[in-house]
């Protein structure tokens, strides 16, 4: 290849990302679902009619895949790894704290949580590259069309180790500081997603992230479920974030967000798309 060619490839490369990097992206976030059997039936019929009416391009659930009082079995993880396999996107998930550390024995239910869920987006065919941190396998990030999206293991419910909870506050809080810090000029946004509203027990996690954040400085969508009814907040705790609490899936189907181009609002939702 002679330099003339390697020239005119970079050009059309540059040219390629730049046009690619201001396109609009259309996600579905679903989270604390299924947690009773009533709701069994409904995540699939969720399930079906996203496939047929939904022009999403990844699905993320933000965790709580059973109630909190149930047992932790097998059969429940391979019921809903099941029900996701289904849809006809990618899907993303973060776990939950009714599948973990709620549960009576939190090093059983890891196990059996990995086992079905992590790196779950390799069920389908990708054309991204996803990165997982080396010491949180479940912790992901990877970049499409301008915007980083991140997942992260931060549950509520109860603290079953007090160092563990700490080391992986601290470990979450540096896969986004190290994310926002080596993306930050190839993007125009990011997107969280995590389980749990974050409170007390998450402050070394939040102190971090809102430094971190600041320094980034481009718009944050923050998105977790934890408290099962919709909060929607623009400029929380920092200017350039906006929260979202998403609906638990027993009162509402996935939510669609749209996260725009540049020059426009950052991002629009639906919380009733099919």
């Amino acid at each position: 290849m002679n330099k003339l060619t390697m020239i005119i490839m970079v050009v059309l490369l540059v040219v390629s990302c730049s046009q690619n990097r201001d396109e609009k992206i259309i996600i579905s976030v679903m989270g604390d679902v299924p947690r009773s059997e009533i709701e069994n039936d409904l995540i699939q019929e969720h399930i079906r009619l996203h496939n047929e009416k939904s022009n999403a391009e990844f699905m993320f659930h933000v965790g709580d895949i059973k109630d909190g009082k149930s047992p932790c079995e097998e059969e429940v993880y391979d019921r809903v790894a099941g029900y996701l396999k289904r849809l006809t996107i990618p899907v993303f998930i973060v776990p939950g704290d009714n599948e973990w550390n709620d549960c009576s024995c939190p090093d059983s239910a890891w196990v059996l949580w990995e086992k079905y869920f992590l790196s779950f987006e390799n069920n389908w065919k990708l054309s991204i590259d996803v990165q997982r941190q080396n010491v949180r396998k479940e912790n992901f990030a990877f970049m499409t069309k301008g915007v980083l999206l991140i997942g992260l293991n931060l549950v509520g419910g109860r603290v079953h180790d007090e160092d563990e909870w700490e080391v992986r506050n601290k470990q979450c809080a540096a896969w986004v500081e190290d994310q926002f810090s080596k993306n930050r000029e190839y993007v125009r946004a990011a997107v969280l997603f995590l389980q749990a509203n974050p409170d007390a027990k998450h402050k070394t996690f939040m102190e971090s992230f809102l430094k971190s954040a600041k320094e980034f400085s481009k718009p944050i969508i923050f998105i977790h479920g934890d408290g099962h009814e919709w909060i929607y907040e623009e400029e929380w705790l920092l200017p350039n974030i906006t929260r979202i609490q998403v609906d638990k899936g027993g009162i509402a189907p996935p939510l669609k967000i749209v996260i725009n181009s540049d020059g426009e609002r950052i991002i629009n939702y639906n919380r009733n798309q099919f």
